[in-house]
């Protein structure tokens, strides 16, 4: 594996990365994967910064730890951010937990047991490709970006993920954890 972390933005991609995807690019600002190392200088927020770091001391040696070496109770600080996604073997992809910040960004009461393109509708790539990325590569995987792609009346202006994958080999990812940090209309306007 490479040092260099991956990138989907054409004018940042180092050679070789993966070209750009069918996102809607206004809504996507950045897009990276890789080992952690070269993901967390790229975080900024103190939850997405805590999971990757708790996920990177879980695994040990291995690629990706087990969804049984995650402790919910060493991360409940952050657990309205963070969601828990199955990855099954048929490339669905259902959400088994979502906490409530999560679950209020996208808008539609309990999202558990549903899909992106149940949430998202037209709008389910934007989901998939990070999940698709993250269980193809087997990497963590982050990115910026716009919230108007899902807007509904909320005040986020732009949100921040890392999502880590868990499972009990290194050769297939069974669950994403997802952590994002939203950014609010107000606190955009203090920066």
């Amino acid at each position: 594996m490479e040092d260099q972390p991956h990138s989907a933005m054409a004018e940042s991609a180092p050679a070789g990365a993966t070209p750009a995807r069918s996102l809607p690019m206004s809504a996507i600002q950045a897009e990276y994967w890789g080992p952690p190392e070269t993901l967390r200088p790229r975080l900024t927020a103190e939850a997405t910064l805590a999971v990757l770091d708790y996920w990177n001391a879980l695994r040990g040696s291995r690629l990706f730890p087990s969804r049984d070496a995650f402790n919910p109770m060493e991360m409940r600080k952050y657990l309205p951010n963070i969601l828990l996604i199955d990855a099954l073997p048929d490339g669905v992809f259902r959400y088994r937990v979502v906490g409530s910040v999560i679950s209020d960004f996208f808008g539609v009461g309990n999202p558990v047991g549903m899909t992106p393109q149940q949430i998202f509708g037209d709008n389910a790539e934007v989901a998939l490709v990070p999940f698709r990325t993250c269980c193809a590569e087997r990497v963590p995987y982050m990115h910026t970006a716009s919230a108007s792609w899902i807007y509904r009346d909320r005040t986020y202006v732009y949100y921040s993920t890392v999502l880590v994958p868990f499972g009990e080999s290194d050769e297939r990812v069974e669950k994403i954890l997802c952590c994002a940090d939203f950014v609010s209309e107000e606190d955009a306007a203090r920066v």
